[in-house]
C-alpha cells in the first residue's frame, strides 16, 4: 500500500480542558512539509500530547481567532473523520487486546481502518517486517515482553500506510538493541511518511528527526532544524604556526582578544560577537589567516547537545510564565 505523505498544518491553535486555571496549549503554530520528520518536545505538562491528540482526531479544535488545523490540506474541525484517515496514531499508553495473537490484533486493527480484506494478509506482513514482530505473529500479545508490545503498537501505527504518522515515546521499554532497529525503521519513513516524533530521550530526536519543535508551558517556544538546535555561536580553529601569529590573523579578522578562549599552541575558541553568524566569524577568520600568511589547520562550527537548546528555551519560557503570573498576567 501506499499514499503519498501529508502535509501538516497549525496555526494559533489553543486548548483549555474543562475547569483548568491555564490552557494546556496557547496559541501554537507551526507546519510540516510532506515527508519531514518532526521531533515534538517539551517537558511533562508542556501539552504535546494534548497537541497530537488533536492532529488524530481524537480531542476537537477549539474555535478561536485564526485558529486552524490541516492535515493534508483537510480541516481537522470540519473534517474530522478524512483526517483520521490520514493519520497512524501511537499514543504513549499502548491499547493492547491482549488475549488475541499479534495477526488476529493487527488483522482486527486494518479492518478498522478499512484495509481491504484481500490486501491485509499483505499489509500485516509488511508492518511485521518492518517493526521485527514477523516471528511473534501467531504468539498472544500477553505473552510478549513489553518491548514487544511496543512495537505491536507501531506495527497498529504504521498499517494501512497512513500519510501522517504521530507516534508517542515509540520506544519506551525497548532494550538498546531494539531501540537502534526502531530508530533506523523509523528514519526510513522519511520522504515516503511524515512522522511526529515525541521523545523525552533527546539523543534519539538528534539522531532521528529533520526538526525539532519545543513547547513550554503550552506555547511554542523553538521551532527550527536540528542542525541549527545543535549550533553554537561558537568557532574552533587551529593554526599551523606561532600563537602571536594567530592573534594578528584573529585581530585582522575583528575578533575581540576577550572573546577568545586559547588552549594548547596556536588553538582558539572564538565566542561570536552578537548578530554574527558562527558561519560569517568562521569565514572572516580564514580569510584573515590567508592574508596574514598562517595556515589554517583545523577551521570547525561549534556544536552543542540538544539538552543545552531544550534547557536554554524551556528554562526561558518556565521563567517568563512566572513573572507573567506574579504580575497577573498568567494565561487566561
Amino acid at each position: 500500500m501506499s499514499r503519498p505523505p501529508a502535509s501538516l498544518e497549525v496555526e494559533r491553535l489553543s486548548h483549555r480542558y474543562p475547569g483548568a486555571p491555564a490552557p494546556a496549549l496557547h496559541a501554537v503554530s507551526f507546519k510540516v512539509a510532506p515527508g519531514e520528520r518532526v521531533g515534538l518536545l517539551g517537558p511533562n505538562g508542556a501539552g504535546k500530547s494534548t497537541l497530537m491528540r488533536i492532529v488524530c482526531g481524537f480531542l476537537p479544535v477549539q474555535a478561536g481567532p485564526g485558529t486552524r488545523v490541516a492535515v493534508a490540506g483537510l480541516d481537522a474541525a470540519t473534517q474530522s473523520l478524512a483526517v483520521r484517515e490520514q493519520v497512524g496514531y501511537l499514543p504513549e499508553q499502548v491499547p493492547l487486546y491482549v488475549e488475541l495473537r499479534v495477526r488476529e490484533h493487527l488483522d482486527f486493527r486494518a479492518a478498522i481502518k478499512r484495509v481491504p480484506r484481500r490486501a491485509r494478509p499483505a499489509e500485516i506482513r509488511r508492518v511485521a517486517e518492518l517493526t521485527g514482530l514477523a516471528p511473534m505473529l501467531e504468539r498472544p500479545i500477553g505473552h510478549l515482553s513489553r518491548g514487544y508490545r511496543q512495537r505491536v503498537g507501531i506495527a497498529d501505527a504504521l498499517l494501512g500506510a497512513p500519510p501522517l504518522v504521530v507516534l508517542d515515546e515509540p520506544t519506551v521499554g525497548l532494550d538498546p538493541n531494539q531501540v537502534l532497529e526502531i530508530r533506523a525503521m523509523l528514519k526510513a519513513l522519511g520522504g515516503g511518511q511524515t512522522l511526529i516524533f515525541s521523545s523525552h530521550i533527546l539523543a534519539e530526536v538528534e539522531a532521528l528527526c529533520d526538526r525539532v519543535v519545543i513547547l513550554a508551558q503550552g506555547r511554542c517556544v523553538a521551532d527550527e532544524p536540528v542542525a541549527a538546535a545543535l549550533r553554537t555561536s561558537e568557532v574552533s580553529v587551529r593554526w599551523d604556526g606561532e600563537r602571536a601569529a594567530a592573534e594578528r590573523a584573529l585581530a585582522a579578522a575583528g575578533i575581540e582578544a576577550a572573546r577568545v578562549t586559547w588552549g594548547a599552541g596556536a588553538e582558539a575558541t572564538v565566542s561570536c560577537p552578537a548578530g554574527q553568524t558562527a558561519e560569517a566569524v568562521a569565514a572572516a577568520i580564514g580569510r584573515a589567516s590567508l592574508a596574514a600568511g598562517v595556515a589554517v589547520v583545523r577551521l570547525e562550527l561549534g556544536r552543542r547537545r540538544l539538552e543545552e537548546r531544550f534547557a536554554r528555551v524551556t528554562g526561558a519560557s518556565v521563567e517568563a510564565g512566572r513573572e507573567d503570573m506574579a504580575e497577573g498576567r498568567g494565561a487566561a
